[in-house]
C-alpha cells in the first residue's frame, strides 16, 4: 500500500506508514498480486544408470635389467672387487667404480691372477671308528655285567657289618650265599689280566677246572669263571 504524503510502500492492512507516520488511506481493495503461471513441466524419464568407472590402468614395471655376466674364469673373492683408485668396494659385475668412475678392469685382472684354484671336494663315506675293547665279566643267566675297569678288583658279597664292599658284587646274582664276601680278586698286569682265589669256601673254577687258592690264572676272552653256584664269561 502506497503511502499518499511519501509515496512509500507499506504492507497491505498497516494504519500507519512506516517512514512518515501518516495515516494510510483505509478501505481500499487491496491489490493482489497473482502468482505467474507455473509452466507444465514433462516428467523426465529417469536418467539411465551410469556406466561404471573404468579404473586407471597401472603401469606394468618396469623389467630390471640384469647384471652383466661376470668374466668366463673370473670370480671376485667375496663378490666384489676393490677399486685401484679410491678403494671403494664394488660388484664383481661392475666395469667401472660407482664411487669414482674408475675403470676396475685392473683390478678385476689382479683379482683373476690371485684366487687360487679350489680343490674339488671327494666324496667321501663315513667310517664309524672302531669301538675300543671293553673287558668285562658277564652273567651267563644274563642277570648283568661288570667292567674290568681298574688295575684291583675283589669279588664277592658285600657286608656292611664287616665294612666289606667289593668292586664285584654278587650279592643279588648269589641268592643262596655261596660266594664268599671275600671270594676273589682280578688284577691286571703287563696287559693281561689274572684271577687269583683268596680262600674261598666253595672255590673259584676257571673253565670247569678248580683253581687253587693263592694262585693267579690268567683269563682269555670266553673264558667262563664259577664262583660258588655263580658262573660269568670273560668277554672284550
Amino acid at each position: 500500500m502506497k503511502c499518499s504524503v511519501c509515496g512509500s510502500e507499506n504492507l497491505e492492512g498497516s494504519a500507519y506508514c512506516e517512514d512518515c507516520g501518516a495515516r494510510l488511506p483505509q478501505g481500499m481493495p487491496a491489490v493482489t498480486q497473482e502468482a505467474p503461471a507455473v509452466p507444465f513441466a514433462a516428467p523426465q524419464p529417469a536418467p539411465a544408470s551410469l556406466p561404471a568407472p573404468v579404473p586407471e590402468s597401472v603401469p606394468a614395471p618396469m623389467p630390471q635389467p640384469a647384471p652383466p655376466a661376470p668374466v668366463p674364469g673370473v670370480e671376485a673373492v667375496s663378490g666384489t672387487v676393490r677399486c685401484a683408485a679410491c678403494g671403494a668396494e664394488n660388484p664383481s659385475y661392475e666395469a667401472y667404480c660407482e664411487d669414482c668412475g674408475a675403470s676396475l678392469t685392473a683390478a678385476r685382472a689382479e683379482v683373476e691372477t690371485s684366487i687360487p684354484v679350489a680343490a674339488v671336494p671327494v666324496a667321501t663315506e663315513a667310517v664309524a671308528p672302531a669301538p675300543s675293547p671293553r673287558p668285562r665279566l658277564s652273567l651267563v643267566d644274563g642277570g648283568g655285567e661288570f667292567p674290568l675297569d681298574r688295575d684291583a678288583m675283589a669279588l664277592g658279597r658285600r657286608s656292611p657289618a664287616d665294612s666289606i664292599f667289593p668292586e664285584i658284587d654278587l650279592t643279588e646274582a648269589d641268592t643262596e650265599s655261596y660266594v664268599s664276601r671275600r671270594h676273589g680278586r682280578i688284577v691286571r698286569q703287563e696287559g693281561r689280566l689274572l684271577y687269583e682265589d683268596v680262600g674261598s669256601s666253595n672255590g673259584s673254577f676257571l673253565n670247569g677246572n678248580r683253581l687253587t687258592a693263592g694262585v693267579q690264572a690268567e683269563i682269555r676272552e670266553g673264558d667262563r669263571l664259577r664262583l660258588g653256584k655263580t658262573e660269568m664269561i670273560f668277554l672284550v
